[in-house]
């Protein structure tokens, strides 16, 4: 062979080569890379509210019992069902009209992303009958949801039906704590995220040891710190536009001088102006051992797992559904283990698999991303 046709014979295999690398990569799945929701064209999105599209939703006020998650059905139909149809759920639920510092804004274009979606045709005869049913599961971000009805697909969405606002009972109720080591073994701290500014209502954990003994005392209050960021923070678009989301304010308390082993209960509130308290939930823990004493410590160390919805919204492509699977495992054995330690993570889905039968996740690991983090368009917790 000459080197004309060696020349010749390797530019086939590079050329087959790349040929390869174009269909591995026009086929791979979501769970390689693309997360469903940063599909959504949203600067490309329109206003074209049709007579015969509608959405209802069941129930209108969700959380009447205290509860933090509920589950929402959805109704929604028109008189031309396709199969680029899908239904959005966005938070807070004033999307079309607030002001939003979008470049490319020119009404009617959307202010923000939905938080969540899932296809018209996921309900059975939906392109036969022209209606469908899905059901959500949301928990209290601190603002009001809506629901509106999309045809054109993800790259042309074209708003077609919306749903007046729903709400949980108390939007701004103290929810989800997370407990993290503090500098030495008998400091625990304490942090949730919600919507009251510490000029609206003062934050606390309340706490004491469970049961008598020596390590028994009055119920005792420790005040929480409190910080937040804004928009400017965000690097560019789309965190400083359609994906931006109003974070809520971040408080931290800390438990001190915690004797070893021993049990203790808290529970996270806020004073109002008027001398009332909103309570959270009440939770337990374990205060670590001293140092160098010697004991049996199990724990479970996990982190990053994936962003799999339990409702099954923004899964069209079935995208990483192993995470579900994997926290499933550990809730079931969490009863063999003494601490559960996680890499913070920002996204409410992790919160809404993790929170269910287990309380707060206990003992928050340092975070190992960077700031970038801040910058991914969807919500944070």
């Amino acid at each position: 062979m000459g080197r004309r046709d060696a020349a010749a014979a390797l530019a086939v295999v590079l050329a087959a080569a790349a040929a390869a690398a174009v269909i591995r990569a026009s086929s791979s799945s979501p769970a390689e890379g693309f997360q469903p929701l940063s599909k959504i064209a949203v600067h490309r999105s329109t206003v074209e509210m049709q007579p015969s599209a509608y959405v209802r939703a069941t129930p209108l006020l969700l959380g009447e019992q205290g509860e933090d998650t509920e589950w929402v059905t959805v109704k929604y139909g028109w008189t031309s069902p396709s199969v680029d149809d899908w239904i959005a759920v966005f938070s807070p639920a004033d999307f079309v009209s607030g002001t939003c510092p979008n470049p490319a804004r020119d009404p009617p274009l959307l202010c923000t992303a939905p938080i969540k979606y899932q296809y018209a045709n996921y309900s059975a005869n939906y392109i036969y009958w022209g209606k469908g049913s899905v059901r959500f599961q949301l928990i209290n971000q601190r603002y009001n949801f809506s629901f509106a009805l999309f045809t054109g697909g993800l790259e042309n969405p074209k708003l077609i039906a919306v749903l007046e606002p729903i709400s949980f009972k108390n939007p701004k109720a103290p929810v989800f704590p997370r407990l993290a080591q503090g500098k030495t073994h008998d400091v625990m701290a304490v942090t949730w995220t919600i919507g009251y500014d510490i000029s609206e209502a003062y934050p606390f954990v309340e706490w004491g040891a469970v049961g008598g003994g020596a390590a028994a005392q009055p119920a005792a209050r420790s005040p929480a710190g409190t910080l937040t960021f804004s928009r400017g923070s965000m690097c560019g678009e789309p965190a400083r536009t359609v994906g931006w989301r109003e974070p809520g304010f971040i408080h931290t308390a800390f438990m001190r001088n915690l004797w070893p082993n021993k049990e203790y209960y808290y529970k996270i509130g806020h004073e109002l102006q008027d001398g009332s308290v909103v309570w959270g939930k009440p939770y337990t823990f374990r205060a670590p051992p001293s140092p160098g004493q010697n004991s049996l410590q199990r724990v479970i160390v996990f982190g990053d797992m994936g962003k799999a919805e339990r409702d099954g919204s923004n899964e069209f492509a079935n995208y990483q559904p192993g995470s579900l699977n994997t926290t499933d495992t550990l809730v079931k054995d969490l009863d063999n283990y003494d601490g559960r330690h996680r890499l913070p993570h920002r996204r409410p889905a992790l919160r809404q698999r993790l929170r269910l039968p287990v309380g707060p996740v206990h003992r928050t690991g340092r975070a190992h991303h960077r700031r970038e983090a801040l910058h991914d368009r969807k919500r944070q917790p």
